[in-house]
């Protein structure tokens, strides 16, 4: 995972290197939000959906740590501006439990990173870098399906004939043994819901297999070149070419020209001895 990099003079507005990494970001960061705010009102799901939302909890918390690790790291050398300018602390006590208000400020950082460097420039990169996007994406709508298959088991088993997922441990756990298409078949949907439920999710746990393997096959196989460049904001002047590009450009249009010479040159000798 490439988070942005931080820059001596860019400490708010980092240079957006992957835009897959930062759309999985904005997802988990928006799915934590929101359990927090069903689990803090009070409403009545009438099944152990809080249950579910619960266990969900500590995986968000853990992969917003991990991103807050990630980015503190690629700061380097300028941690102390990313702390003290760049959001650090708002990205550490916002991956903290129990601080989820704080995590608003990471969701509206990511959404103007988006903004900021324009719908097209993100599209030219999803086309651009298909493997490495592919694989943020279907993982952004694995967090989505688990939580929401959980929940959508829930509604269709719990209270029926026959049925033994009706704890949102349950559902959780059965979730990502459906999804890791293991099947331990000690809990299983015995409704026609619970069951075209499983199905899609079997199905998302083979796509994320299959864009693994395919982004795994591109980092091995085909690494990025050690000087590609990161997406820059719209209607910067980054795109100018640098010193060494011009004198390169330079001295390849001297040689076409002196090639041009030599070859008018010759036509002019063969004209010559035509003419006599």
């Amino acid at each position: 995972m490439t988070p942005p990099a931080l820059t001596a003079d860019q400490t708010s507005s980092p240079v957006l290197r992957s835009p897959g990494y930062e759309l999985f970001i904005i997802v988990t960061t928006a799915m934590s939000i929101v359990n927090w705010v069903f689990l803090v009102l009070p409403f009545d799901f009438g099944t152990d959906i809080d249950g579910l939302l619960i266990f969900m909890d500590p995986l968000l918390t853990l992969i917003l740590l991990i991103d807050f690790g990630v980015r503190f790291r690629h700061a380097r050398p300028h941690r102390r501006q990313y702390m003290r300018h760049g959001g650090g602390w708002f990205d550490l006590l916002g991956s903290l439990p129990y601080l989820h208000m704080l995590r608003l400020f990471r969701l509206w950082r990511g959404t103007q990173a988006f903004r900021e460097y324009g719908t097209r420039n993100m599209v030219r990169w999803f086309v651009a870098n298909r493997a490495n996007g592919a694989l943020f994406l279907v993982l952004s709508v694995l967090l989505i399906v688990l939580e929401f298959g959980g929940i959508l088991v829930l509604h269709f088993e719990v209270g029926q004939p026959g049925a033994n997922i009706e704890t949102g441990g349950q559902a959780l756990w059965w979730g990502v043994v459906t999804i890791a298409t293991v099947g331990y078949g000690d809990y299983y949907p015995v409704t026609g819901g619970g069951r075209i439920t499983a199905t899609v999710m079997i199905f998302a746990g083979l796509a994320l297999v299959g864009v693994f393997t395919a982004w795994a096959a591109s980092v091995f196989m085909a690494p990025a070149p050690a000087d590609a460049q990161p997406l820059v904001p719209l209607g910067s002047d980054s795109s100018a070419p640098d010193a060494g590009d011009q004198h390169a450009a330079e001295q390849m249009v001297a040689d076409l020209r002196a090639h041009i010479d030599h070859l008018e040159a010759m036509l002019r000798r063969q004209r010559g001895a035509s003419d006599s």
